[in-house]
């Protein structure tokens, strides 16, 4: 009996962002003090987090399973939709390749010694950001000349153009030393988070 892997396949990234936000919530919770306001998520897998290690088993799981995500939207939808689709979900592979970095670059903490993982936990940050911004804005762009995909595409370009207000607000926070830097950051990768769910959901449910 043959298996159809396809439903399998597209729901991780449901399941991805499950994890993602059980990391940020335990994360949280374990550490005394930690404020989801003011402190980045990043901090929660720093160098000298405590936990550390726990959250890595979260964050690594929520990283091969959106990358599973990644390809597996970019096999399936590739030669059905407009040729935008096809280079927005290239561009969502890569993003989600470079992220599995961040494993091996923890971030430096405030206050404490500069290391060289520290620099490249901040330059893989920089080189994600325009991946993070074409995949759901070239995505849109395609979904939009479809009658049936049409809501979602617009709701993608939103995603891809609300990523640069935040993440350059985000930015500006975090340079500045500005409060609430937490709050704006969690908003900005909240928005990638909810669509990447929406998208698995809406895959998954088609007809």
């Amino acid at each position: 009996m043959k298996v159809n892997l396809r439903p399998v396949l597209l729901s991780t990234g449901i399941i991805a962002i499950l994890f993602y936000v059980l990391h940020i919530i335990i994360g949280g919770l374990l550490w005394n003090g930690y404020s989801h306001l003011q402190q980045p998520i990043s901090d929660l897998t720093s160098a000298g987090a405590p936990n550390r290690d726990m959250m890595l088993v979260f964050t690594n799981l929520y990283s091969g399973l959106v990358l599973i995500f990644a390809v597996s939207f970019t096999v399936y939808e590739r030669k059905k939709h407009d040729k935008l689709v096809l280079w927005g979900g290239v561009c969502f592979i890569v993003l989600h390749c470079i992220s599995i970095s961040y494993a091996f670059f923890p971030e430096d903490l405030p206050g404490t010694k500069e290391t060289f993982q520290g620099f490249m936990h901040i330059a893989v940050t920089a080189l994600i950001v325009p991946f993070t911004i074409l995949a759901p804005l070239l995505i849109g762009l395609g979904f939009r000349k479809e009658k049936e995909w049409r809501a979602f595409g617009l709701f993608s370009i939103l995603i891809g153009i609300s990523i640069v207000i935040f993440g350059g607000m985000s930015a500006v926070f975090f340079v500045n030393k500005l409060p609430y830097f937490g709050l704006v950051e969690r908003i900005n990768i909240g928005g990638l988070q909810l669509w990447t769910c929406c998208l698995s959901y809406k895959l998954i449910t088609q007809k």
